[in-house]
């Protein structure tokens, strides 16, 4: 076993010694006799311990031993100096005490060292980085709260007010027990009444505006966050959503949101109230007795030290709380939003134990959180309860001795009693607004997510022919990049040609639809549109001219005109309507009370299926594209959506992309592409073999070698399957 290195300790104690024998010579002879040689004597034993351990570079592991052994025994004897009646044998100097003096401040000294080694010890875990990184998370909520400047300097000055007023109201009962007590005078006591009446209604309606100023910033607050916050998620790439969970996103937009805007508002508020009635009533404590001011000073290191213990744990309890309840949000929106899974495998008691799991760890913790807060209550109160009892005594002894009138203890005790729970009130604000600065951890780490797409593209030409090709395109997704989802994937799509693209399940169509959206970016290869690669583009004008209509369209809430027109800045009624009509949809729109101005409902569920497709095919005809996809959009229409697909070739210049297997869609196209684990077949393949989608290219190869023959045979109506 490793002995530890003593070095330090010894060269420390030696030093301190050396000094000590210096200053009982003729140095200790020039200082003054009383506490201040006392105080003296310390500075000068502090200095000379400071430069010494420099020179032997041992103050780094050592410096902080030095004030509360240099200083502990000065500070003992001065306030055993306030106490009345107290023992006054006490040694002139530290440096001519007996040993057993020198061994009690060294035990002291080492005592108090080593609990605020102990305080420390979770700063220190958590290291520079980490409170570095705290104070960063401030100025920065800070500089969040910059426009609510001039309402947070009001509420501050309704606040110095409504403190002053109130924290002069216990001076003038004093007054009042005074005159009382003495030479009654009528007048006096009147006054005195009228400034209690009138400094408790300036000081209440101050208060009131000022709780008014700080709540209409944290709602500015609150809400600015909230739209940085969906806006910065609106932004991210695809991948980011796959590895989020639903529930911890909605945990960070809600409750993380609102203690954040919690922070500058309502802690600012706690704390700087508490800050101003501490100097105000400590104030008012001097002017009354300086001995008792001082003498009840004693609770405020225990106060602090039971404080910054409670505040770290109260402060990790909440980060686990908050991730508790994100995790039984979760569990809800899991169970609920797959409930038709749920029930269809008989899982519903199972999702209720895993809920009822999620619930009984967050109860846990709460139960955990709230006695640890009992706990520190009843520490608190009985340090108040012994801090009274000596206030009493030593207040006798001051009336006794006429120092301190009867009034002006009565004035003593109320600010003594509140500026306890006051000095209380500022410590455990400043480790609440350290809580709140962690959960504004989680939000800023999303606000600084940097989503991975290329920068935005800046390409808007007036005119765009919509000619697609994918070179050599290779794809994996984000969370299976060694997987390939497409290899070296190469064609073309012309303007005014319907290109149908199949094949099985898992080959790589609806891939091929997201990159042609720009919605994730090819690991190799290149998508061009016009010959310039998609991410060339403008955002918003890359949207317009590439359109998807799939096979569940999304609607959103609000009326048909507003689903129809998603997404456009300005969109003129001719178009919507010249939209509808080439998407046959104007027939039950018309149909409908409001028109135009009917309510779709929740994910447009007030409308059929076939409604919802052919608002879909509306929504993407009102952008007038140059590309069309549709991906499985024609496996589930009605007779008016078949049509409207069949209209598409009529306008003659667009590019369209199908995505199906219904057979008459297929064989309506201009050409079929068939994709095969992420790659094209040849057509000499597809010409040999005798799989479906073989055998609708041959039919459709057959087809277009008749309609060239000088007689028109007619188009081929239908495939087998």
């Amino acid at each position: 076993m490793r002995l530890p290195d003593l070095t330090p300790w010894a060269s420390l104690l030696l030093a301190d010694l050396a000094l000590l024998w210096l200053l009982q010579g003729s140095l200790g002879s020039l200082l003054p006799r009383g506490l201040s040689g006392l105080w003296l004597e310390g500075a000068l034993r502090l200095g000379g311990l400071w430069w010494l351990l420099t020179l032997g570079g041992l103050l780094g592991c050592l410096g902080a031993l030095l004030p509360p052994l240099c200083l502990v025994t000065p500070l003992f004897l001065s306030l055993r100096a306030l106490v009345p009646g107290a023992l006054s044998a006490h040694p002139a100097r530290v440096a001519s005490a007996s040993w057993s003096w020198l061994l009690l401040g060294y035990g002291a000294a080492g005592l108090g060292w080593a609990l605020w080694a102990v305080l420390s010890l979770p700063a220190a875990q958590k290291g520079d980085q980490g409170q570095e990184n705290s104070k960063a998370l401030m100025w920065r909520l800070l500089r969040l709260s910059r426009p609510d400047l001039p309402f947070l300097i009001v509420a501050f000055i309704f606040l110095v007010l409504a403190v002053l007023g109130e924290i002069s109201i216990p001076a003038y009962y004093g007054r009042m027990i005074d005159i009382l007590g003495g030479d009654f005078d009528p007048h006096a006591f009147a006054s005195a009444i009228f400034f209690i009446c009138a400094y408790f209604f300036g000081s209440a309606l101050c208060a009131g505006c000022r709780g008014g100023s700080f709540l209409y910033t944290m709602s500015n607050i609150n809400l600015r966050i909230r739209e940085q916050l969906f806006s910065s998620l609106l932004r991210q790439d695809l991948g980011f959503f796959q590895e989020m969970k639903t529930g911890e996103l909605n945990s960070r937009m809600n409750s993380d949101t609102t203690l954040m805007s919690r922070w500058l508002p309502q802690n600012a508020n706690s704390f700087l109230q508490s800050l101003v009635k501490v100097v105000g009533m400590y104030s008012f404590m001097l002017s009354l007795s300086p001995g008792l001011t001082l003498l009840s000073l004693l609770d405020v290191p225990l106060a602090i030290a039971a404080e910054k213990v409670y505040s770290l744990r109260h402060w990790a309890v909440l980060l686990e709380i908050q991730d508790a309840v994100a995790k039984a949000e979760q569990v809800v929106r899991e169970a609920v939003g797959g409930l038709p899974t749920v029930r269809s495998f008989g899982a519903e008691e199972q999702e209720v134990c895993r809920y009822k799991e999620a619930l009984e760890r967050c109860r846990q913790l709460r139960w955990r959180r709230d006695l640890e807060e009992a706990i520190y209550l009843l520490f608190r109160r009985m340090l108040r309860l012994g801090m009274k009892v000596l206030m009493l005594n030593c207040g006798r002894q001051q009336i006794l001795s006429r120092s301190l009138s009867l009034g002006g203890l009565l004035s003593f005790l109320y600010y003594q009693e509140d500026v306890g729970q006051y000095v209380q009130n500022l410590v455990y604000e400043c480790g609440d607004m350290l809580s709140n600065v962690g959960a504004a951890e989680k939000v800023f780490r999303y606000l600084d997510q940097k989503p991975n797409l290329p920068p935005p593209g800046t390409l808007a030409p007036s005119t765009l022919q919509g000619l697609v090709e994918f070179r050599g395109v290779t794809f994996a997704y984000p969370n299976s990049p060694d997987r390939p989802v497409l290899k070296g994937l190469t064609f073309t799509l012309r303007p005014g040609e319907v290109t149908a693209l199949v094949g099985p399940n898992g080959s790589g169509k609806s891939t091929v639809t997201a990159l042609l959206q720009n919605l994730y970016q090819p690991t190799g290869g290149q998508v061009l549109l016009d010959g310039e690669p998609l991410s060339l583009y403008e955002h918003c004008y890359l949207h317009r001219q590439v359109t998807v209509v799939g096979q569940e369209p999304v609607l959103f809430s609000g009326s048909v005109r507003d689903n129809i027109a998603y997404g456009l800045k300005s969109c003129s009624e001719e178009k919507v309507l010249a939209a509808t009509r080439a998407a046959r949809a104007d027939e039950f729109i018309d149909e409908m009370e409001h028109g135009l101005n009917t309510d779709v409902g929740e994910r447009g569920k007030l409308l059929a299926a076939g409604q919802k497709q052919r608002l879909a095919i509306a929504r993407a005809l009102v952008r007038e594209p140059r590309v069309l996809i549709l991906d499985e959009a024609t496996s589930a229409l009605d007779v008016q959506c078949e049509q409207a697909v069949q209209d598409w070739k009529a306008l003659g210049d667009l590019t369209v992309l199908v995505i199906a297997h219904r057979m008459q869609t297929i064989q309506s196209a201009d050409r079929i592409l068939v994709l095969r684990q992420g790659q094209l077949q040849e057509q000499a393949q597809l010409m040999e073999g005798q799989d479906l989608y073989s055998r609708l290219v041959q039919q459709q190869q057959q087809q277009q070698q008749q309609q060239q023959e000088p007689e028109d045979s007619g188009p081929i109506t239908g495939a087998s399957s």
